[in-house]
């Protein structure tokens, strides 16, 4: 952060020094701090910010290459369709940077142009991401012209590789069932499910397959599964299934093969931490087919995580009201206003959603009361929501949780228990259970055994780790314990309560000043219990353990 302030204040001061030398600043120095400015924007993920500097430099010399590639490189981040066109028209036709040819590689598909797609597609060199992403657009364009043994025999020996291998049965399936090989196309989906990744478009298609084959039964089991029953495009499909429907809402064209293709790669590449060719698959993604609303979902989900708050909810607004994503669009815009510190807002917004009665959005709700310390209301929804469904585990977590916070124990025991009893390898369930015996002085062994199991099924959550290294410093072994806090606080630095459980062990092990040191940083965190981080900074820790800590 330091760094990108320095390099934004010399970019100012080139642009400043060329107003004072002289009465009007050269075309040339203007676009080099407008160029410097945008790649320290890129750098920083404004690519809104660089969209707008790239592109007064491209005012003033529209012909050069590094400001197109910069501007292509934010328009794709952004999610600004128009611009990203806007910069490939300007790229040259032959040494264009390679997402020009992929922009342009995407229009000439959904056109239906295939053979300009399958040239622009095939100019494609340089970075390994752009180069799959030509290699999926390549894919469709040969399934169009009837090519499909050639996809199979360029898919086939990759569908064992993770996490790609997934996708690319999927792919594989999808084009054989645009070339009307029903059974070949059955056992490629069959053998996507296994593959790893979870692709909503491919099991919509999996499922319309099995309708159009006959199998209606199979396709009600497929998309009643509890994944596929959580999504709304494929609760949608399910209800069309039932009502004796097509289980597709859309005809498989190429270019929705294309852009479920590279919806999945976007979601690899997300997952892999790289957020530019992340956000350009999405975006072709979109260029491929409009409707795809899964895509901005995950769009807006990526940006917000990221703290682009405004830029996410410019992709949730593009969701039309009729889409099956729009109570999600509205449910995630709730989170994003509270997580940008707009509590009003959000809680106005959530509680409107509710107002519809829909259960996700009664639990959104329920959810934001208790992220706002208002347990007893979400406590309410929770039970409301139990008496209409009693078999979903994730409720009986919450409520758990939101008794426990209230202080009705054997309540919040019971909800515990009866979630692990619906689900009964959840992590997540198991950690707060077995926190919560060890927090409390019962059942010590029962809940190490717990959180052991929560460690084998989750063994990169620091929340987990730090809570069987809590069981340890319970049992009076400091040593293990300050080895396993340690490894949790570096998995998740920022979290207060790891931090104040390091400054507890740190205090037992005789190590005062790294105890009161890792106490003070706990502090800036944010904790929930500020005022007993702060005694103890005064008195430090009394003779015995105390009885309870700062709640998991």
């Amino acid at each position: 952060m330091r760094r990108a302030a320095c390099w934004l204040a010399l970019a100012g001061a080139l642009a400043a020094t060329a107003c004072a030398n002289s009465p009007a600043p050269s075309r040339a120095s203007a676009s080099y701090a407008d160029l410097l400015i945008g790649r320290v924007a890129n750098a920083r993920e404004d690519h809104a910010a660089a969209i707008d500097r790239y592109f007064a430099a491209l005012a003033r010399d529209p012909h050069d290459q590094s400001l197109i590639n910069g501007a292509l490189a934010a328009a794709l981040a952004a999610g600004d369709l128009a611009r990203a066109r806007q910069a490939a028209r300007l790229a040259p036709r032959q040494d264009a940077p390679g997402y020009a040819h992929l922009v342009r590689a995407a229009d000439a598909l959904a056109a239906q142009r295939w053979q300009a797609a399958e040239d622009a597609a095939g100019r494609v060199e340089g970075a390994a991401a752009e180069e799959l992403i030509g290699r999926m657009m390549a894919v469709w364009v040969r399934t169009a012209q009837g090519r499909v043994d050639e996809v199979v025999m360029d898919l086939g020996p990759l569908a064992s590789i993770r996490p790609y291998g997934g996708l690319f049965a999927y792919q594989q399936g999808m084009a054989l069932d645009y070339a009307g090989r029903r059974e070949a196309a059955l056992a490629a989906y069959v053998a996507a499910a296994q593959g790893g990744l979870w692709l909503p478009q491919g099991v919509e298609r999996h499922a319309d397959l099995l309708v159009r084959m006959g199998e209606r039964e199979q396709a009600i089991e497929l998309l009643s599964g509890e994944a596929n029953r959580q999504n709304p495009a494929l609760s949608a499909a399910l209800a069309r299934v039932e009502a004796g429907a097509n289980a597709a809402s859309a005809p498989l064209t190429p270019a929705r093969g294309a852009a479920a293709g590279l919806y999945g790669l976007a979601a690899i590449f997300l997952q892999e931490t790289d957020g530019p060719n992340g956000f350009s698959a999405l975006t072709l993604s979109l260029m491929l087919d409009p409707d795809a609303d899964d895509a901005r979902i995950v769009f807006a989900q990526a940006l917000a995580d990221r703290d682009h708050a405004e830029l996410a909810r410019s992709r949730l607004a593009e969701i039309a009201p009729t889409s099956p994503y729009a109570q999600t669009a509205r449910r995630l815009e709730s989170w994003i206003l509270m997580d940008s510190g707009r509590e009003e807002e959000a809680l106005a917004l959530a509680q409107a959603n509710a107002a519809s009665g829909d259960a996700r959005s009664l639990r959104t709700l329920a959810d934001m009361y208790r992220n706002l310390g208002r347990h007893g209301d979400g406590e309410q929804i929770y039970s409301a929501l139990i008496a209409q469904s009693s078999d979903d585990w994730r409720l009986y977590f919450a409520r758990g949780a939101a008794r426990e916070r209230l202080g009705r124990w054997p309540e919040a025991e019971s909800d515990l228990q009866r979630a692990l009893e619906l689900s009964p390898e959840q992590p997540d369930v198991m950690n707060y259970l077995g926190y919560s015996w060890i927090d409390r002085g019962e059942r010590l062994q029962e809940g190490l055994a717990l959180i052991e199991r929560a460690v084998a099924l989750k063994p990169d959550s620091g929340a987990i780790i730090d809570s069987l290294g809590w069981a340890h410093y319970r049992l009076g072994d400091y040593a293990l314990a300050l080895e396993l806090i340690e490894r949790a606080v570096e998995l998740q630095p920022g979290d207060a309560t790891l931090n104040d459980h390091l400054g507890d062990v740190y205090w037992r092990l005789g190590r005062r000043i790294e105890a009161r040191f890792q106490w003070r940083h706990a502090l800036t965190l944010s904790p929930e219990d500020p005022e007993a981080i702060e005694a103890k900074l005064a008195n430090g820790l009394p003779a015995e353990a105390p009885h309870r800590s700062a709640a998991r």
